[in-house]
């Protein structure tokens, strides 16, 4: 499959690019600082499929992960609504899906994804904060598995390449269900002791799409939250609190 167009519209379609060189020429002009993010991911995923895959009911980001030469597949937060997308592009490739993970869920999960286990043979990572440090072989890929409790009380993230699909750990305002389980003390600990010790240059993937913001770096990120997590521990949870009480989610408390 190759990249058509000269918009982040084939990143966030997961198209895989055979001829990098050719897609710096058409896409960088218009894009700015963004083609240069697609690009390294292109760059670097020419032996991978990377493909994100948005759900039209709840707005869940979902994303597949294969490797072609093994002909293996994983799914991170698959939307249901997507099912017969994935079984599509899991047969145009005949690729097996061997997992499903997922970052985080609510009580109200309208992504159910016992459906598409059903039908491939999938299995379910269970979610456990004990999880932390292990990883996940996919053909010749690994993908770590990082505990980042705070938005729910078992959040994993996951670790692949120099991309990090963090659900919505970040939160940005976008998850409807965040404020009933939301921790700020753990949230806290999760950024300041597991997220924020990667390398600047670190992808981050949400689960949720803001503004039309699909990706941004660590680095970015780590400016935007400097002020609020410069107050310690107490005092990012005394802020998360008061901002709630007031009736404005929590989420966009750093946003």
């Amino acid at each position: 499959m190759e990249i058509a167009g000269n918009s982040l519209i084939g990143l966030r379609a997961g198209l895989r690019c055979s001829d990098p060189t050719r897609f710096k020429a058409n896409v960088a002009p218009k894009n700015g600082p963004w083609a240069t993010a697609a690009i390294v991911i292109i760059r670097e995923s020419l032996a991978v499929h990377f493909q994100p895959i948005e759900g039209r009911e709840t707005g869940l980001i979902g994303y597949l992960l294969s490797d072609p030469d093994e002909r293996v597949s994983i799914a991170v937060d698959p939307p249901r609504s997507c099912t017969d997308v994935i079984l599509a592009l899991l047969a145009e490739h005949q690729f097996r899906l061997l997992q499903v993970l997922r970052t985080h869920v609510h009580e109200d999960d309208k992504d159910d994804c016992v459906p598409l286990c059903a039908l491939t043979g999938a299995g379910l990572q269970p979610q456990a904060s004990s999880a932390r440090g292990t990883q996940i072989v996919f053909g010749a890929e690994v993908l770590r598995i990082l505990a980042t409790p705070g938005h729910t009380p078992h959040c994993l993230s996951y670790l692949w390449r120099d991309r990090l699909l963090c659900g919505d750990l970040f939160e940005f305002g976008a998850c409807p269900s965040s404020e009933v389980d939301t921790d700020p003390g753990r949230l806290f600990d999760s950024l300041t002791r597991s997220v924020f010790t990667l390398p600047d240059s670190t992808l981050v993937f949400p689960a949720h799409p803001v503004r039309g913001r699909h990706v941004a770096t660590l680095a970015e990120l780590r400016r935007r939250y400097a002020s609020i997590l410069s107050r310690g521990r107490e005092g990012f949870m005394t802020e998360m609190v008061r901002r709630r009480a007031s009736g404005q989610p929590s989420g966009r408390l750093i946003c």
